[in-house]
């Protein structure tokens, strides 16, 4: 469907939702940071994930993802945490937290192909991608490659039952 010059999809194995974005952290900091992760207490929670959409909603698309239904406020309340204990080490606060997976990115579209893609895309607007259980978040490092990112979890945190 989006395979198309100017859109990357990410690699099935890659696809994950962000609590939190840190970007470039020193190595020296990632104690602390882990340490901050660990005291987060939250229960698990499930998760519907539902529906196809993309960033930003006017202009040009950046991203392509796939949105959540049910368990929204669960994973909001999360990331409201993550982000209020990496703001006490001195991380900047992000604009709203919208939950979503990021299935692919986009590079650069004509006009026309722009409005191609959101032809492709629409008919999954509500698609029904099933249910998740969320049993933990994870510190997740990315190595930029050639071809692309490359996650591992640098820590596990377990969530409540």
């Amino acid at each position: 469907m989006l395979n198309r010059k100017g859109i990357k999809i990410v690699e099935k194995e890659n696809i994950h939702f962000t609590l939190k974005f840190l970007g470039e952290v020193e190595d020296s900091r990632v104690e602390l940071i882990k340490d901050a992760l660990g005291r987060i207490k939250a229960e698990a929670f499930r998760l519907h994930v539902r529906g196809i959409g993309y960033f930003p909603p006017s202009g040009s698309i950046r991203v392509i993802w796939v949105g959540v239904k049910e368990g929204e406020d669960e994973m909001s309340k999360l990331a409201g945490k993550v982000e209020d204990a990496m703001k006490k080490l001195g991380f900047r606060k992000e604009k709203n937290f919208i939950a979503h997976a990021t299935i692919a990115r986009v590079k650069k579209l004509s006009s026309q192909e722009r409005r191609k893609v959101l032809d492709e895309i629409e008919p999954y607007s509500d698609e029904d991608f099933g249910w998740m259980d969320v049993k933990d978040f994870r510190l997740k490092k990315s190595t930029l490659t050639p071809k692309g990112p490359i996650y591992s979890d640098v820590e596990i945190f377990g969530l409540g039952k």
